[in-house]
């Protein structure tokens, strides 16, 4: 029978590689993403410690949730770069942006968090991801889509 901490290195290591290998076929730089999940981490502890400090009720559930909404939001530079490569689309501008704008978003709600322990107020709330979403669409709308390979063959199967 495999010990339980060699079967966590196994499984550890197995998630590493993978994440790594994904991020190298996506050119997604490894530094930025790898110091943006350091900052989760340290949003979610701060966060932890505000809800402790304003005496908020701190669940098993709520904890689940804001462990879920972390991690998610690893997934959104990912996408961008899986949408961008099945695109032919040079995904470096929108990738770069994109981080950008979650590694400030991140260190606001970490500054945020610390505001509020010290002072026992809220601080208002900032939506990365709703940034992200105008920027990318401004992006494309700037873009000509006449030019793009699919709305082309949509054209002339209609002819």
């Amino acid at each position: 029978m495999i010990e339980t901490t060699t079967f966590i290195k196994i499984v550890w290591n197995t998630f590493v590689v993978l994440l790594s290998g994904m991020l190298a076929y996506l050119e997604i730089s490894q530094e930025p993403f790898t110091l943006f999940a350091i900052l989760l981490v340290i949003d979610y502890i701060t966060g932890l410690w505000k809800a402790k400090t304003l005496e908020h009720s701190i669940t098993s559930n709520k904890m689940k949730y804001g462990l879920i909404s972390k991690l998610s939001l690893i997934i959104v530079p990912i996408v961008i770069a899986i949408g961008a490569k099945a695109t032919g689309g040079d995904s470096h501008y929108i990738l770069l942006a994109g981080m950008w704008i979650l590694v400030i978003s991140e260190v606001y709600s970490i500054i945020g968090n610390i505001y509020s322990t010290r002072t026992k107020q809220e601080f208002p709330e900032y939506d990365a991801l709703a940034t992200i979403g105008k920027y990318i669409r401004n992006f494309l709308m700037s873009k000509n889509v006449a030019s793009c390979p699919i709305v082309k063959e949509d054209e002339s199967e209609r002819n």
